[in-house]
């Protein structure tokens, strides 16, 4: 979700079914932080603790991580870096909440914005495992009330080739200032995707076009063939299985976390202005999760490690998705190309391949990157949606070079 910042509420980026569903929550033990104090005992007896090695310090990725908030970027931030389950850096710096002066850790809970596709491309993926569909699909066999839903598939859908258009980036103020303060129901969000004008910007399959509209229907696809609300098959299916204890879809606009949002304000006593997000219900499959970085860490590791998904699943994730021309749906070109597969932009970094997301929603920015092969994971949140503070893109670049090049250099990968 990419955020425009001329408004303060505008978003960035029982039966056979009940059966299958339990089998879903049967995957493999998920695996286990390794710094994270396990208790292995008895109830009866003392309680056994074990710590894994010490974390590596890195001074040059302190100093970025530290800069940003010493030159009001972000109040605070979560950097953790991890390879094959063992956790290399794991750091926060700053504040979690200003008006509490709570202190920002690789605990502390951020929205993830649209880091929240790749978990919505699980679930419609674990449906597909489980014969409930097919990834090709159309639209229509499970949303009728979609206009032309017939000619687009639940492919089309996942790596944003489906030529929808986007009912948060540029939507009226008035919707997205609503939304900050109420739940919503699947029919009332369909119904506000449908009517964003024009609801088509491109023909199924001609391009690449970024679309939060096609992941939130996809995630009341989800509720529709699960019968369960999407936060809840989230829990169960993806966050539980993948072993992710701090990570929530949160059922309501009201519900009190610690990790408030900001946006830089230069003039403000506090050098930010408290910036309200969205409701988790109104962003849906395309930005409602809270997590944080250790979490993300582990949901790549277990996603890579076939915890989550069959092996064929992850490679259709990781595979790049071919227009109806036959080229590449690239999300960016140039120097640095990104490549899209099903909720995962595919690229290189020093000839590694690498699986990554973004996201922004109001006060809140994040990134999640993966070099697949070797399963090096940096996960970094922020509480600044960087509200066009000069310095803050370039910082948080840099900020995420640094931390992959040192994880590739400690593992000998180049």
């Amino acid at each position: 979700m990419t955020a425009t910042h001329e408004n303060p509420a505008i978003l960035t980026r029982r039966s056979t079914l009940g059966l299958m569903l339990a089998a879903l929550a049967g995957n493999a033990a998920a695996p286990s932080l390794i710094r994270t104090v396990e208790q292995v005992a008895a109830p009866a007896t003392p309680v056994k603790k074990t710590l894994g090695p010490p974390l590596l310090e890195w001074p040059s990725l302190t100093a970025l991580g530290q800069a940003m908030v010493d030159k009001k970027l972000t109040p605070g931030l979560s950097l953790s870096v991890m390879a094959a389950g063992v956790l290399l850096y794991s750091k926060g710096f700053g504040l979690a909440n200003i008006e509490s002066n709570a202190a920002a850790t690789p605990q502390t809970g951020f929205r993830v914005a649209s880091i929240t596709k790749q978990f919505t491309a699980a679930a419609i993926l674990l449906l597909a495992e489980g014969g409930l569909l097919t990834l090709d699909d159309p639209l229509s066999k499970f949303l009728p009330a979609v206009p032309r839903g017939e000619n687009i598939t639940l492919r089309q859908l996942l790596s944003h080739t489906s030529g929808m258009g986007d009912y948060i980036n540029g939507q009226l103020s008035s919707i997205l200032t609503e939304a900050q303060t109420r739940d919503y129901t699947a029919d009332e969000l369909i119904k506000i995707i449908t009517a964003r004008q024009p609801f088509y910007r491109a023909q199924p399959g001609a391009t690449w076009l970024y679309s939060n509209s096609a992941f939130t229907l996809l995630g009341i696809v989800v509720e529709k063939l699960s019968g369960m609300a999407f936060a809840d098959f989230c829990a169960q299916h993806l966050f539980a299985p993948a072993g992710l204890s701090q990570t929530v879809i949160d059922k309501t606009c009201t519900t009190t976390a610690i990790c408030n949002g900001y946006r830089p304000n230069f003039r403000a006593p506090t050098k930010y202005d408290l910036a309200m997000p969205i409701s988790p219900s109104f962003a849906g499959g395309a930005g409602a999760i809270r997590s944080t970085t250790e979490d993300l860490c582990l949901w790549h590791l277990a996603l890579l490690s076939g915890k989550v998904l069959k092996p064929e699943s992850v490679e259709a994730m990781l595979t790049p998705t071919l227009l109806r021309n036959g080229k590449p749906a690239y999300e960016r070109q140039g120097a640095d190309p990104l490549e899209y597969g099903l909720g995962q932009g595919l690229g290189t970094m020093k000839s590694l391949k690498l699986a990554a997301h973004g996201g922004r929603i109001n006060g809140f920015t994040g990134h999640l990157r993966s070099f697949t092969d070797s399963k090096l994971t940096v996960a970094i949140l922020y509480n600044s949606d960087g509200g066009g503070a000069p310095g803050f893109a370039a910082a948080q670049k840099g900020l995420k070079t640094e931390a992959s090049r040192l994880g590739i250099e400690h593992l000998g990968l180049v």
